[in-house]
Formats: structure tokens, sequence, C-alpha cells
């Protein structure tokens, strides 16, 4: 009898989401939609009021890491692999939807490059290849550090750019805790791989830098050279 109350509340919810949508879904219940696909049966309320209770909001427990997402009583493996997978599954969404359209400016990649680093808590390091038209390509990640620094890798931006056949480059790096502002490192590995990528004919258009709130571009800014 239970388990009949809880596959019609299921099938209630699920009915409920295809003809209205998320917009008057509490946060509990929309963890509670997708919970359903990774606990085919049962009652998951109590568990996503257990996991928001713990993260905090619904935010928070996409952005969990899978181990602390199984120390929450009743969530497994198959409930942290299906929450881990939202946020760079719908980052993966955007990033396909964006691909062809037109960065001819800074302030167009600026504001694609402070969407790409909303959720990245340590530094990473990008390249946003473009076409000859400097219509987006893909991004690709071509180096990772820790919350202070990081390291771009020559093998994997001449990797990118060759397979993907780019006629011009953005260079992106985030200061995740820091300030919006190059350090003499930034500046002089800007040069090198600037070099480097002119031995394969690409051209390097620019490398921005992002904080939580801010971006600066090195090819925009008067007072460094590079």
């Amino acid at each position: 009898m239970a388990g009949e109350i809880h596959q019609n509340h299921r099938a209630r919810m699920r009915k409920r989401f295809l003809e209205h949508g998320l917009d008057n879904f509490a946060d509990h219940e929309i963890l509670e939609l997708l919970l359903f696909y990774a606990i085919p049966r049962g009652d998951v309320n109590p568990l996503a009021h257990r996991l928001i209770e713990e993260f905090g909001s619904l935010a928070g427990v996409l952005e969990a890491s899978p181990v602390d997402i199984q120390k929450v009583e009743g969530a497994g493996a198959s409930v942290a692999a299906l929450l881990h997978l939202m946020p760079p599954l719908f980052k993966r969404y955007q990033m396909a939807k964006l691909k062809g359209k037109q960065y001819n400016n800074t302030e167009k990649l600026s504001e694609l490059l402070m969407s790409y680093y909303a959720d990245k808590p340590r530094e990473a390091a990008i390249a946003v290849l473009l076409d000859n038209n400097c219509r987006l390509i893909r991004i690709c990640e071509i180096g990772q550090g820790s919350a202070c620094a990081v390291k771009i890798s020559d093998r994997e931006l001449l990797k990118a750019v060759l397979k993907y056949n780019a006629a011009n480059v953005v260079l992106a790096h985030n200061h995740p805790r820091g300030e919006c502002l190059p350090s003499r490192a930034d500046i002089n590995e800007t040069a090198r791989l600037r070099a480097l990528l002119q031995q394969v004919e690409v051209h390097l258009a620019d490398h921005i830098i992002v904080t939580e709130n801010h971006w600066i571009s090195l090819s925009s800014s008067q007072d460094i050279t590079y």
C-alpha cells in the first residue's frame, strides 16, 4: 500500500513538472524530482530535506562533493553521481548553445568568462578557441591549480588549437580569492605563450583574468605590455 502511494506521488510530481515546469516547485521538490531517478522506489522527500539542511540550499547540494553527499543518511553512490552530474551537464549545455556565436570584443568575452568561472573554487586556465571571424569553436581547459596558483600546459594548449583548427585564441584564468590584477608571472607567461602560438600561425588575441565580480584584459590595459 505504501509503495503504491509513493508511486502515485511520483507520477503526480512528474505530471506537474511536464505540464507547468519548475516555476512553482520549492527547492526540496526539485531535488525530490531528481532523486526519483537515482532511487527508483520509496519516499525520497525526507532525503531531499536532509540534503538541503546539510548543504544549505539546492545550489549547495549540487555543488557538494560526491564524498560529502554520501555522508548524508540515505544518499548512496547513485545519488551522489546524479547530483554531481548536474552542474557540468548544464555548463556543457550552455557552451553548446554558444558555439558559433561571435566574440569579437572584450566585453562579450568577459561576459562569457564570468559565467564560465562562476562555480569554480580553484584556479583553472582555459583557452577560448575562435575561428577567423572570432566565432566560438570550443572552450578547453589547459591547466589546473590550487586556490592561488595555476600552470598552463603548453602541450594541452597546442593540442587543443590544432585539434579544433583555431585561428584565434583567448587565454583566461581566474583568481577565485584574489585581486583582479595580473602578476609579473602572468605577463611573462602570456608573452611566452604568444610566441608559442605564433609558431603554429595562431593569433593570441588576449589574456583575461577573472575574479568573482571583476575581470581585466591584458591586451586592453594600457600599462601592461607583453
